[in-house]
């Protein structure tokens, strides 16, 4: 599986490449998007669903397709968001059973799970996938942390991705 990390911004770009330094199968590109071509692209439910459809998930990501012919990939992975609950005020907060973990760390690993199912079940499978930053919204130039979770769950699932 190779991933195509996309920013616009060349700060954050940079941090991302450092973080995955020494992986083959990773390319950070600046720009729009991925000038090669990629099988799917990772984009957050906020900018996906209404375009795409699907509906917003607290525990699996969905593999939309594209059928808009609108230059994106024609398939769309949209990471869940950690699973929520109300507390006893009636406020929404994320399940105590989930605030230890990173959310780029679930949105990734969810998002690389949802791969390796819909590679075992569809004939033409994913095997080039387009980080966006900004449809991700980890567009952030001083934020370390997703790009590391983001590389921990890619090491944990990348023999599966094969």
């Amino acid at each position: 599986m190779h991933i195509v990390i996309t920013s616009q911004k060349t700060s954050t770009l940079d941090r991302w490449q450092r973080v995955f330094e020494g992986c083959a199968d990773v390319t950070c590109r600046r720009g729009l998007r991925a000038e090669s071509p990629v099988d799917a692209v990772l984009m957050a439910g906020l900018f996906a669903h209404e375009r795409y459809g699907g509906r917003p998930s607290f525990s699996e990501a969905e593999v939309l397709e594209n059928r808009r012919g609108d230059g994106w990939p024609d398939l769309v992975i949209v990471p869940p968001t950690r699973p929520m609950t109300k507390d006893s005020e009636g406020n929404w907060k994320v399940h105590a059973d989930y605030v230890d973990i990173q959310p780029a760390y679930f949105a990734a690993s969810r998002s690389f799970q949802a791969i390796v199912d819909w590679n075992s079940t569809h004939e033409v499978s994913i095997s080039a996938v387009e980080l966006n930053l900004g449809l991700m919204n980890m567009d952030n130039p001083v934020d370390d942390s997703s790009a590391r979770a983001f590389r921990s769950a890619f090491e944990e699932y990348r023999e599966r991705l094969l």
